[in-house]
């Protein structure tokens, strides 16, 4: 009963998934606080959802989940100077993260976010909207020849599909199968008499058959496998005259067609493969356009910051460390035994979310165009967590989300519905594998006696390991490196907060 009342509440949440995936955002979210676990109600909402738009909504969902159940401690810096901007705050808290002790942490470091907004009426705001559209012109031109391009494949596509189709005819008279072959021949006959035979006009089979009373002419045709064969058929001298020259002219016919029909699918396969290379080529020239076009791209924070006839800007931006916590480590500084393992991967990690509000009190025309010096208040918030490696898979994928999957949005969308065509055609043929030497009797009789000699060996050295060995639940290492990950990013978190500070002369304990 037990197995059966949790099999139907399986497939309740199977449906309301199904139902929930068409939903808008706002609904999801309020739907998502009936599931007692939320990250793996989104995490199976993430896979069936397929518009990418909403896609990415669901994963800052998951990624906020994922952060709010994993966050540790979290310390706050505040920098206000009109004379200087956020650059000295960040690339001193950016080296002193990435740096190898002594000089810094030695985290591995990565940008997650990067949002900004500027107000209508600001200098700022009219450079990038003019930049912002000199992209996308560009992108939208490289976007033009793609199409082009996906036409033309899929005209080669189906040109090569209709060859293949013809070819396998040719391929079925060499079959070893005697109705196989035969069918195969009157496939191809019936192809000349409509084809080639069908251009004498009135001097064709079907005609002579058919207006001129030569009925026996075209069922002789089918039957006869050569000129010789119609010398010993029931028929009169007037359509074995035909006959002979016309057999003799389908025999020729078949050899030339079925060389030529080849060499045509091996042309086209090769034309297909540099289309298909062509098409990545601008694919990868046109990405930068779209990722550029898009970094350009305003938020709207709807920020009390910001206002339209003021002549400044505000900017998010978060980078993001990681450490791996290794099980090696623990086992030197006796923290676990030296036979403990473990297939889980955590990481100490240490996320710094940047708020600067500018206000240009400096401007400088060069050739590249106009350059603002930005001065104002910049605000530093640096919070510890710790992840699974399987966790960290989707801030990197979210963080690679913007650009990347618009490219594949546009161009990949209509080449994964010809997927497979695509590699039945540009795949290269396999190559025979060497074939492997048998071992002569006497080698392998010598490898059986030898093997036998090492198996008591082996079974006293296991028996003695089984002795000694003290085994340890998964679960008790993957808490310990849970544990120890959390006591390294809080520390790491304090050591930066604290080293800033007392570097720049600011109140520490």
């Amino acid at each position: 009963m037990a197995a059966k009342g949790f099999l139907n509440q399986l497939f309740a949440t199977e449906k309301r998934l199904e139902r929930i995936e068409e939903n808008s955002i706002d609904d999801i979210k309020k739907e998502m606080s009936k599931f007692s676990d939320k990250i793996d109600f989104l995490k199976r909402l993430l896979e069936k959802v397929k518009e990418p738009s909403k896609k990415r909504q669901v994963r800052e969902l998951l990624i906020e989940e994922i952060k709010n159940e994993n966050k540790g401690v979290e310390y706050f810096l505040g920098y206000d100077s009109l004379a200087e901007g956020i650059e000295p705050v960040y690339f001193w808290l950016l080296d002193f993260l990435k740096s190898m002790p002594p000089a810094g942490r030695g985290f591995e470091v990565d940008k997650t976010k990067e949002d900004f907004e500027a107000s209508v009426g600001s200098a700022f705001y009219g450079d990038i909207g003019s930049r912002a559209t000199r992209m996308q012109e560009q992108a939208m031109k490289m976007l033009g020849t793609i199409n082009t391009l996906i036409r033309s494949i899929i005209n080669l596509i189906y040109d090569l599909k209709e060859f293949k189709i013809r070819l396998e005819t040719y391929d079925d008279l060499k079959s070893p199968d005697e109705e196989i072959r035969k069918t195969a021949e009157l496939g191809l006959k019936q192809m000349w008499l409509d084809n080639v035979d069908i251009k004498r006009g009135r001097g064709a089979i079907h005609s002579l058959s058919q207006q001129l009373n030569f009925v026996t002419i075209r069922d002789a045709f089918l039957y006869a496998a050569n000129s010789k064969q119609v010398e010993k058929m029931d028929l009169n001298d007037r359509v074995k005259r035909i006959l002979k020259p016309r057999l003799e002219e389908y025999s020729k016919w078949k050899d030339y067609s079925e060389r030529e029909l080849r060499k045509r699918f091996n042309i086209e396969r090769s034309y297909l493969k540099s289309q298909v290379g062509a098409l990545k080529l601008y694919a990868d020239w046109t990405r930068p356009y779209i990722i550029a076009a898009q970094k350009l791209g305003m938020k709207d924070f709807r920020s009390p910051n910001i206002v339209n006839v003021f002549n400044n800007m505000e900017l998010h931006l978060s980078v993001f460390g990681k450490k791996p916590v290794r099980v090696q480590d623990m086992i030197d500084s006796r923290e676990l035994p030296e036979n403990a393992k473990s297939d889980t991967k955590y990481y100490a990690c240490v996320e710094m979310e940047f708020m600067f509000r500018s206000v240009p009190h400096s401007v400088r025309q060069t050739q590249s165009g106009v350059q603002y010096t930005q001065g104002g208040r910049t605000e530093v918030r640096i919070r510890s967590y710790v992840f699974k490696e399987e966790d960290l898979k989707y801030l990197k994928d979210q963080e690679l989300f913007e650009g990347l999957e618009l490219v594949d949005e546009v161009v990949g969308s209509t080449l994964r519905e010809i997927n497979d065509d695509l590699q039945e055609f540009i795949k290269d043929e396999k190559k025979e594998e060497p074939k492997k030497v048998k071992p002569t009797p006497l080698i392998k009789s010598v490898y059986n006696s030898a093997k036998d000699l090492t198996v008591p060996i082996k079974d006293m050295a296991e028996t003695i390991r089984d002795l000694l060995r003290v085994e340890l639940s998964p679960a008790y290492i993957d808490e310990q490196l849970k544990k120890r990950a959390q006591d390294t990013a809080a520390a790491e978190t304090f050591t930066v907060y604290d080293i800033y500070k007392k570097a720049h002369g600011m109140l520490s304990w």
